[in-house]
């Protein structure tokens, strides 16, 4: 999914942010304004651009892991929200999808919390349907934010019951408040899902360059693909002509609403590329 103008606004929220969490000063944030404005153009992803600024925020404050303290607060809400919502959907496919979805709710930019108050879902769930069930009995799910593992075990426990094989890919390294390896072994998870697995990157979604070791295999087998959150809509949108993916996901802001033809704030599953085709919505 390529830039639009509702982008600059986004990514210069981001730079001020990180700077912040960062602890660097006025020099800084303004060094990286100036870079945003240098890589802005029609023919780059907004999360290409906000890799190249993370990385140079990082390599100029020395803070490997700015969000550290966010992720653990995000982590603490998402469980009082489990045990308040735990019984909001019931335990089917679709309601499994539908906990999933909520649990992308939180969101660097977006504080609304966890609620089911004027939850709004839109979901192709007869083709995921048939997606989860004539396919092999793998599926390869890529992580967005830290605190939805804990919605998304749901989701892996379905397929599991239904004999799949699940692998959930999280970033090896730090990137905004999305999952990472450092995480995984920090909050416990392992312990609650052992089958989680190392993208091999510390960027917001993922390049088809960058697909690597396990995650590789699984994307160029015949089983099923989950990409969470809009971040990995955004960079995998671009690749995925020649494989199905299912993207679960809330709809955040008017780029992404535009793209899958949906509104802002509307909690989402669709499916595109492969037999689906390439419809104007996952371009």
């Amino acid at each position: 999914m390529k830039l639009q103008n509702h982008c600059h606004g986004c990514l210069r929220g981001l730079v001020e942010k990180a700077v912040a969490l960062s602890h660097g000063d006025d020099d800084i944030l303004f060094q990286t304004y100036s870079m945003m404005d240098n890589l802005w153009n029609s023919g780059r992803t907004p999360p290409e651009i906000a890799n190249k600024l993370h990385r140079f925020i990082r390599d100029k404050t020395g803070v490997y892991d700015p969000y550290r303290s966010m992720k653990a607060k995000e982590i603490e809400e998402a469980q009082k929200a489990i045990d308040r919502l735990h019984t909001a959907f019931p335990e089917t496919l679709e309601g499994s999808i539908k906990y999933s979805a909520l649990g992308n709710s939180m969101d660097f930019f977006c504080h609304d919390g966890f609620t089911i108050e004027g939850f709004d879902f839109s979901g192709d769930i007869d083709k995921i349907t048939k997606e989860i069930y004539t396919k092999s009995n793998v599926v390869l799910m890529f992580a967005d934010n830290v605190g939805e593992f804990l919605f998304d075990i749901r989701l892996i426990g379905f397929l599991e019951d239904i004999g799949k094989t699940v692998y959930y890919a999280v970033k090896e390294n730090p990137i905004q408040n999305d999952l990472s390896m450092p995480d995984v072994e920090r909050f416990g998870f392992r312990k609650v899902f052992p089958y989680i697995i190392s993208t091999g990157t510390d960027e917001v979604g993922m390049r088809e360059e960058d697909l690597s070791g396990k995650v590789k295999e699984l994307w160029e087998g015949d089983g099923i693909v989950i990409a969470k959150g809009m971040g990995n809509y955004e960079t995998i949108s671009e690749f995925n002509v020649e494989r199905s993916v299912i993207h679960i996901m809330k709809v955040k802001c008017p780029t992404v609403a535009h793209a899958v033809d949906k509104n802002v704030g509307q909690y989402i599953a669709i499916i595109g590329g492969g037999e689906y085709g390439n419809e104007k919505r996952l371009l």
